[in-house]
């Protein structure tokens, strides 16, 4: 680096310096030099390759980068037997029974006991999900429905069960192969499938009084004195309908 901050100011192509503080603005000048100089050279050998060489170094480059979504057939897998509804015209809720997968973050929540509506998870590997064959779970998921853009989820999921923390912690909670069903079930709040969320004026936050900070309770306040006092003005028109009407009858 000495060398070529030499060789810079010789040339002239830095400003001479003259005081200590300077020192860093003529280092970094030449940095930049340096750099363009590197970039300069880039270009002129990615110039010399052929186009197709290029290409294929681009696509090499790219596919590091996670444009590849495969899962591995063997990977690791879980399903659970969820106890959903379906609201039907009467308003009655049917109960309908889904299959679908369970990512690792969401097994581990139930594993330490938050309410769920799954009834029963096994595991498997991703292969055999991707069948969609029922002989290859337990009975127990023989009355429930596969889950809708299942395929798609399952990779997701399967994804999943690939970091480090679930391989290291996770994987014992359904041991493949297993069946498991020791879980906090609860339906409390039902998972209905048609539910359709229709947004209305009730559903509009008010803000408790004691916690007034837009001066409601002011306004609320002048508009209850306004309509408990009369207009002046119609005050004044009133006097004066009778004034006139005392003068025609005087007449």
């Amino acid at each position: 680096m000495t060398s070529s901050f030499a060789l810079l100011h010789c040339v002239g192509c830095l400003p001479h310096v003259t005081s200590a503080r300077q020192a860093p603005y003529r280092l970094c000048n030449a940095q930049r030099v340096h750099s363009q100089r590197q970039l300069i050279s880039l270009r002129s050998f990615t110039s010399q390759q052929p186009a197709q060489s290029r290409c294929s170094q681009i696509k090499t480059q790219a596919g590091l980068h996670g444009d590849d979504w495969s899962t591995a057939p063997d990977s690791y897998l879980t399903l659970g037997l969820a106890h959903c509804f379906e609201k039907k015209d009467d308003g009655k809720l049917q109960d309908k029974f889904v299959i679908e997968p369970i990512t690792a973050n969401s097994l581990e929540c139930m594993a330490a006991g938050a309410k769920t509506c799954f009834k029963h998870v096994t595991s498997l590997r991703f292969e055999e999900a991707m069948t969609k064959d029922r002989s290859t779970l337990p009975d127990t998921f023989a009355e429930g429905l596969f889950c809708k853009d299942f395929d798609f989820r399952c990779g997701a999921s399967a994804r999943t069960w690939q970091r480090s923390h679930a391989q290291d912690n996770l994987l014992d909670i359904v041991p493949l192969g297993q069946n498991k069903s020791n879980f906090n079930y609860n339906l409390d709040e039902k998972r209905v499938l048609n539910f359709e969320n229709v947004v209305d004026d009730s559903d509009n936050v008010k803000q408790d009084m004691s916690i007034d900070v837009y001066g409601r309770q002011k306004d609320d306040e002048a508009d209850a004195s306004q309509q408990a006092s009369p207009d002046t003005k119609d005050i004044k028109v009133t006097e004066e309908a009778e004034d006139e009407m005392d003068a025609l009858l005087s007449a």
